[in-house]
């Protein structure tokens, strides 16, 4: 039987009433692996408002892997007001992290997760972040840990180094188009707000990136002193 780890996001609502979403992912490449609906709504089918940038074709793939992993979810939560203030409690195989947060930015943590583990051609390279996952990491975290993500990809699999950080500026701008499609599918999804809500901070950070990352690496130069001249120490 394959090992599977997982993270459950448990939700204290307003009203006293707690709701819950299990996410469980296989140990060795942490790929989503929550059965899907038996019987999909019709805003997961692939040929609805499809992604324009989408690889995927109609021919061989009915549903939005995406879509398909969040209906469960978004059903689950759709008692969410996005600006409600709600105790969220990510339990994870290394830590337990308690927030009290707005319903939309609890659930844009929990799609962005299922996004980043569904299959997506595009969110699937964010996968390694989503293993290392930290539950409402800010816009400084969230720089810091897609270049580093970016840098490893260099280092284990050869991204090309030619262009810099340009191979993940173009993630990124392929991302806001992901999202932008998405947020399209989840307004048919459910008469209430959050989820879109949701997306829509999901997308803040895939257009921070690209217009923050000079300033930011440079913000972050300074951490590094020490190991300037590292080459030659014995340390």
């Amino acid at each position: 039987m394959t090992q599977q780890l997982r993270i459950r996001y448990r939700f204290d609502l307003p009203d006293g009433s707690k709701r819950h979403v299990d996410l469980n992912f296989a140990a060795a490449d942490f790929r989503l692996s929550n059965p899907t609906p038996i019987d999909p709504p019709f805003w997961t089918e692939l040929k609805f408002s499809q992604c324009a940038n989408c690889p995927l074709s109609t021919a061989e793939y009915a549903h939005c892997p995406a879509a398909l992993h969040m209906a469960p979810a978004v059903e689950s939560l759709k008692a969410l007001v996005s600006f409600d203030v709600v105790g969220v409690t990510v339990t994870q195989p290394e830590r337990t992290v308690h927030a009290e947060t707005t319903a939309q930015q609890a659930m844009s943590s929990v799609l962005g997760l299922i996004m980043a583990t569904s299959g997506c051609p595009w969110t699937d390279r964010l996968r390694p972040m989503a293993r290392f996952h930290l539950p409402f990491a800010s816009e400084a975290e969230t720089v810091y840990r897609s270049v580093c993500m970016f840098l490893l990809a260099r280092e284990l699999v050869g991204v090309d180094e030619a262009h810099g950080f340009a191979q993940l500026t173009d993630l990124y701008e392929n991302l806001h188009v992901v999202n932008r499609d998405m947020s399209r599918r989840l307004g048919a999804a459910t008469r209430t707000d959050p989820a879109r809500n949701a997306m829509a901070l999901l997308d803040s950070y895939t257009t921070l990136l690209p217009a923050a990352l000079e300033s930011s690496l440079q913000e972050l130069k300074p951490l590094f002193d020490a190991w300037r001249g590292a080459k030659n120490s014995s340390i």
